[in-house]
């Protein structure tokens, strides 16, 4: 049997020298030195449920002292809010309450799907109509001043999360919320299997915590810069007190079985389809951490059939036409296989650079119209069947990102009759 494969390896390094701004070691001027908070070893347990009444939180020092990034820049926030940081052998455990003078009427906390409030309250240059409160916690483990792993919660328990700007990322973590009388509070546990930091026993991490205060049109910063500042990692405050013995095993399973059944009208002359039609299908994925900076991702059999279709579009040009994509496997870590965004003195600015389009594997066999359009009946397939695929990312101790994908599809053929031809032909 012959089988296609389809294998992309890509490396992108920023080779050129930066422009004269945004450099990541940027130094602060004029403004105090980066906050410094410090997390407590957890004694005791602790339920992730939105409320604080573990005792376990009281060993926390609260973080306090957050300043507007607007609408009045460097102000002191007009809300309190108080952090709280603890940890073990297996995770991180954040607590915050968030203080409201209204209560519950002032907290606003529309429901949605997990990280369409990414770019909520106008967020990221986003057109995004939804606005929220939220409580939003970004970690550099590394403390290289350049990773951003972020973790958000609105009042109504609406998680977000992504890596490095990848809203593809989704990382296993919990967290809980409540509105009281007094604001709302959140709780979240971060496990260290889902992050990529340092070997050293004692850690040092980067962190930023923002507020969104929709009523108030507020956002709220620990670590504060201006808005004419580049911003980012190179600002972050820093976690101290972090002790991690033994690594967490960084091996994940997800597998499943997945049954259908479709009932149609059937046509007696049609010699390929009944009246139903059953499938069964098994899989699963893998995710395997390398490195410390290497993950490798494997599916097998996978089934895309829930993924969001397609808007149905009129092509009279010569060229394909380029669709979004939006099956999990590929969006996670998609950006190590494009390239944008770039700014050097020795080459001009790039933006949207595609040399790779995961669409092409297992799309729709080609000529299948065509043999629509020949036969009074057709066994077609709807999508070529992926056996397997699996893809390394990450990123080296210098800086660059690299890529590698190998995918194995199933060769599919068309079964079709004629008015001309008394058996099916292939």
């Amino acid at each position: 049997m012959r089988f296609e494969i389809t294998t992309a390896l890509l490396a992108s390094a920023a080779i050129c020298v930066p422009a004269l701004a945004q450099r990541s070691d940027s130094v602060r001027v004029s403004e105090p030195a980066a906050p410094v908070a410090r997390a407590a070893r957890r004694v005791g347990a602790i339920e992730i449920d939105g409320s604080l009444d573990d005792s376990a939180w009281r060993a926390a020092t609260p973080i306090t002292g957050l300043r507007q990034y607007q609408p009045q820049e460097g102000a002191p926030a007009s809300l309190p809010t108080e952090i709280r940081l603890l940890y073990d052998d297996e995770a991180l455990y954040i607590s915050a309450r968030m203080s409201e003078p209204l209560g519950a009427r002032g907290v606003r906390a529309p429901l949605a799907r997990r990280d369409q409030l990414l770019d909520a309250n106008g967020n990221n240059g986003s057109f995004n109509s939804l606005t929220t409160d939220k409580l939003v916690v970004v970690l550099d483990p590394y403390h290289n001043h350049r990773d951003q792993a972020l973790f958000e919660v609105n009042p109504a328990g609406v998680r977000g999360d992504q890596l490095n700007g990848d809203q593809g990322w989704d990382p296993i973590w919990a967290a809980a919320t409540k509105i009281d009388s007094l604001g709302w509070t959140a709780e979240m546990r971060i496990p260290y299997s889902q992050l990529r930091f340092s070997r050293d026993s004692v850690q040092l991490w980067g962190m930023q915590i923002w507020r969104y205060e929709d009523r108030l049109n507020e956002r709220d910063m620990w670590s504060f810069w201006r808005r004419s500042d580049a911003g980012g990692p190179a600002y972050f405050g820093s976690v101290e007190g972090i002790r991690i013995g033994e690594r967490p095993r960084q091996l994940e399973l997800l597998p499943y079985v997945l049954a259908g059944e479709q009932l149609q009208h059937s046509d007696a002359n049609d010699p390929f389809h009944g009246s139903h039609d059953t499938r069964i299908h098994a899989g699963g994925d893998v995710k395997y951490l390398l490195t410390s900076n290497l993950t490798l991702d494997a599916t097998f059999y996978p089934d895309f059939g829930q993924v969001e279709v397609d808007p149905a579009t009129l092509n009279l040009s010569p060229f394909e036409t380029f669709y979004d994509e939006k099956r999990p496997f590929f969006i996670a870590g998609s950006s190590a296989f494009s390239f944008g965004g770039l700014s050097c003195q020795f080459c001009s600015n790039v933006s949207g650079l595609s040399v790779f389009y995961s669409r092409r594997i297992g799309r729709l066999p080609q000529l299948s119209d065509w043999v629509h359009g020949q036969s009074t009946f057709a066994d077609a397939p709807d999508y070529t069947p992926i056996i397997g695929a699996a893809k390394i990312t990450g990123r080296t101790n210098s800086g660059y990102t690299v890529g590698l994908l190998d995918a194995v599809t199933n060769p599919q053929s068309e079964r079709y009759l004629t008015a001309s031809s008394p058996a099916p032909l292939k």
